[in-house]
């Protein structure tokens, strides 16, 4: 089974599965994978599977597919890790990360290990040990490589890459230590051709113990069969955060060369102990701030959903009360504080599945007066209770648009409910539109007159958790309203508040579903031959 990873973009991070014999296609369109990057085109590229693998081509998107850093023509049979780059995304095609190529053990019961010699580099002499130009080119990209990403298993196999050419290896494997709390070892193979990589224990063993470059034969007992091994350290400030092991052509013969390689080796295994400690770091603070944005979501959603109880239960005891006493004005009383709080739950029920879920817009060209009209008459009760009067200004010639009627109604209710609540009795919302035909483009303004935004929130207005509104809100309603307004290729931003009241504005494009499927919000590609660039090797 192959996997496309998401290595770069705005989804990096997500792993698609591609279904055996099931063609497969990129981009923004319903039956495409579920990316959300709006620089891809709706139909962008397709993935074919045929009888030698999976095949690529570009379904003449606006600005092309890359592979490997090189635009697309025709139909490319794909090999695992190459780079599919769309847009702003970059595709990493490979097997299931748990689906790893095959390792064995060598025992001791099972081979000899004769050691050649250990090179430590402790003083070592820099002017007698300088490298070939060569070597200064696989340094620089091994730098870029430490530098430039930060997922751990890219980066190790990219590595291992690298090493095979760097010493002209068969096979390169890395074991990588103290993956968890319990020191699990990870461990990724690469060789140039299939079946299983072979690991001799006792080499590792003495690669843990010397950290050094360790070269060894291996000859199997009971034939004269031997591999030419060596064991590279990867170690920064004094921890083994892995080793390399690589099975080469042949070995070095003479010493100047052994040196010159043992040295490159060195440095190698260093700079990669040091990028591993980073992408160890990396993956920790994300860790880390995940459980604290978790412990932040959980504590602000009980907050807001104890005020609401309280508000029910306050209602409750009224109506129960009332009915005790056959007293109808305080049942009302006690109902309209009932109705108010299922409409708070309702409303943070909405804005945390809008939250945390990214569903698939469901176009249709509807009128955005129509969904204002309907969200202002939902929300009459609330109005006439706030004393609040709703104006609508909308021109002749506000064209029907193609909007996500459910998620868009989603958006409106946030804003004028916000609006509402700012604003004091006996005042008025204006929510006003406007076509802008020259940039293809609908905009929507809601302006309420009430005291404006506090200045120690207006930089954090569309961060999770932040309101004004103390008890009464929990801070979802305008991080959700501009998720869907981008959804839309559109934007959601405050353009003045003050003590005269405050200005929401939404643009959205008129054009969105009569886009060419190769239409995208990215500018024109630019290859390398026009940047005078030569790009390096695919990496396979």
């Amino acid at each position: 089974m192959r996997f496309l990873h998401v290595i770069n973009g705005p989804d990096r991070g997500a792993s698609f599965v591609l279904a055996d014999m099931e063609p497969q296609l990129i981009g923004r369109s319903t039956e495409a994978l579920a990316l959300t990057d709006s620089t891809i085109s709706r139909r962008h590229a397709e993935l074919t599977p045929g009888s030698e693998g999976w095949y690529l081509r570009d379904l003449d998107s606006s600005h092309g597919t890359l592979l490997n850093g090189t635009l697309l023509t025709g139909r490319s049979l794909l090999k695992r890790g190459d780079r599919i780059t769309c847009g702003s995304t970059d595709l990493l095609f490979d097997r299931n990360p748990e689906d790893q190529r095959p390792v064995e053990a060598v025992t001791p019961e099972e081979a000899t290990l004769e050691l050649i010699d250990a090179a430590t580099f402790e003083g070592s002499d820099a002017k007698a040990d300088r490298t070939t130009s060569e070597q200064f080119s696989v340094l620089l990209r091994a730098t870029e490589l430490a530098v430039g990403e930060s997922d751990m298993r890219v980066y190790v196999e990219s590595f291992l890459q690298l090493l095979m050419e760097a010493v002209s290896a068969r096979k390169a494997m890395a074991i990588i230590f103290g993956m968890d709390a319990a020191g699990t070892a990870w461990i990724t193979a690469a060789a140039e051709e299939d079946g299983p990589i072979r690991i001799n224990e006792q080499l590792i063993e003495q690669a843990r113990k010397q950290t050094a470059v360790i070269r060894a034969w291996e000859s199997e007992r009971g034939n004269d069969r031997r591999r030419a091994l060596m064991a590279v350290p990867l170690q920064t400030n004094g921890t083994l955060r892995g080793v390399a092991l690589l099975e080469l052509e042949e070995l070095a013969d003479k010493p100047e060369e052994t040196r010159a390689q043992d040295t490159l080796l060195h440095a190698l295994g260093g700079q990669a102990g040091m990028a591993l400690d980073r992408c160890m770091m990396m993956d920790e603070l994300l860790s880390r701030s995940r459980l604290a944005a978790m412990g932040e979501t959980v504590a602000a959603i009980s907050h807001g959903v104890k005020n609401i109880l309280q508000g029910l239960r306050g209602g409750t005891d009224a109506v129960a009360m009332a009915i005790e006493r056959g007293d109808l004005e305080l049942a009302g009383r006690g109902w309209g504080v009932l109705a108010r709080n299922l409409e708070r739950i309702q409303s943070l029920t909405m804005n945390m599945l809008g939250f945390v879920r990214n569903q698939e817009l469901e176009l249709e060209t509807i009128s955005l007066e129509h969904l204002s009209r309907e969200a202002i008459e939902l929300l009459q009760t609330a109005s006439n209770r706030a004393g609040v009067t709703i104006q609508c200004r909308f021109p002749d010639d506000l064209p029907p648009i193609p909007l996500d009627s459910t998620s868009i109604l989603q958006l409106l209710l946030n804003l004028l409910s916000n609006a509402i609540d700012a604003s004091p009795h006996g005042s008025s919302v204006v929510l006003s539109g406007a076509f802008m035909e020259n940039e293809a483009r609908v905009r929507l303004e809601i302006t309420d007159q009430g005291p404006g935004i506090g200045e120690g929130i207006q930089d954090r207005l569309f961060e999770p958790f932040t309101t004004s509104k103390g008890q009464r809100g929990t801070g979802l309603g305008l991080v959700v309203s501009r998720k869907i307004a981008q959804r839309h290729e559109g934007t959601l931003e405050c353009v003045s508040t003050g003590s005269l009241g405050t200005t929401m504005r939404l643009e959205l494009p008129s054009d969105l579903a009569a886009r060419n499927p190769g239409d995208t919000d990215a500018p024109k590609g630019i290859s390398g031959e026009d940047l005078d660039i030569e790009f390096g090797p695919p990496e396979h």
